[in-house]
């Protein structure tokens, strides 16, 4: 345990400069004796003998003393920096951001998302996770992240102050090889009679299966995976349509085959994109990483980067 103080460090340093215990004195402003007491309780703490004593030439630094003062230099310089970081906390320009995203979001939009942040937030450090959705949210409640990114389905979010980013519709893909490939667009009856992929994740099953049951279809399902590639590979392979929300932009599959993807005619129910957080724990850094999350979804929706 450290059992001296950085104070004495520097009426160390500042007799070390001056060359004798008078001169120290005038130049911190206090008594000879308060730094005399100082230096000796320095060597007595850290056993050290810092300097040699001469009656006619004050203090000159010992070996073990000069040693001793490059490293109180280098604790005076890091305690500079502590002081510096310790009032950005406080006046809130620095700090961290813990972000957690639901794992099938986060290759679409976590790296770029962040990147984009600490260009703008060059100090505030963001340390994210992916997720599952039952641990997303978990992590949330027991305060393990700070904010959560995730649709606002299969995620119970009461309590949580929730934030729309954008929404998505879900559009179709079929193999390359199939009739409807030579579309772009598709209408729902297009696809009454064709098997089914299902992509069985979470959350998004209960959502397509309502869809479905809205625009009074019920496919046989052929394939399915809680894998949105594996989902694409079967397609590719044959096996049926299916609906997505989140399309890789490579046609090629996992299996080497490859997709088209059809935009529904129809505007369904969406899928919305959200931020959330607990509104009682936040501060200028997730306020600011809130606006500043709107505005990128913006950009991208601009962009028709669904």
């Amino acid at each position: 345990m450290v059992r001296f103080t950085l104070r004495q460090c520097t009426y160390f340093r500042t007799v070390a400069e001056c060359g004798g215990i008078a001169q120290a004195a005038r130049v911190l402003n206090i008594s000879q004796p308060s730094v005399a007491q100082a230096i000796q309780k320095l060597e007595d703490v850290t056993g050290l003998i810092l300097f040699d004593r001469h009656h006619a030439r004050g203090l000159t630094l010992t070996l073990q003393g000069r040693i001793f003062l490059r490293h109180v230099l280098d604790l005076e310089t890091q305690a500079e920096r502590v002081e510096i970081q310790a009032k950005a906390l406080v006046s809130e320009t620095a700090g961290e951001l813990r972000l957690g995203a639901f794992q099938t979001l986060a290759p679409f939009f976590l790296p770029t998302l962040i990147r984009d942040y600490q260009r703008s937030f060059p100090n505030v450090s963001v340390f994210q996770k992916e997720y599952g959705l039952a641990a997303l949210g978990d992590a949330l409640r027991d305060g393990e992240i700070d904010l959560a990114l995730t649709y606002d389905r299969g995620l119970s979010l009461k309590g949580m102050k929730v934030v729309k980013l954008t929404s998505l519709q879900p559009r179709v893909i079929v193999s390359s090889n199939h009739p409807l490939a030579q579309k772009d667009t598709v209408r729902l009856s297009d696809l009454q009679g064709l098997p089914y992929v299902l992509f069985d994740g979470p959350g998004s099953r209960a959502y397509f299966e309502e869809l479905l049951a809205e625009a009074a279809l019920y496919p046989d399902i052929s394939y399915a995976s809680n894998s949105l590639e594996t989902v694409r590979s079967a397609v590719s392979e044959g096996f049926g349509f299916s609906f997505l929300i989140m399309v890789p932009g490579a046609a090629t599959t996992y299996s080497g085959g490859t997709v088209k993807t059809l935009t529904l005619v129809e505007q369904l129910r969406p899928l919305n994109i959200v931020l959330a957080y607990h509104e009682d724990r936040a501060g200028k850094f997730i306020s600011s990483f809130q606006i500043f999350a709107q505005k990128h979804f913006g950009r991208l929706s601009e962009e028709h980067i669904e």
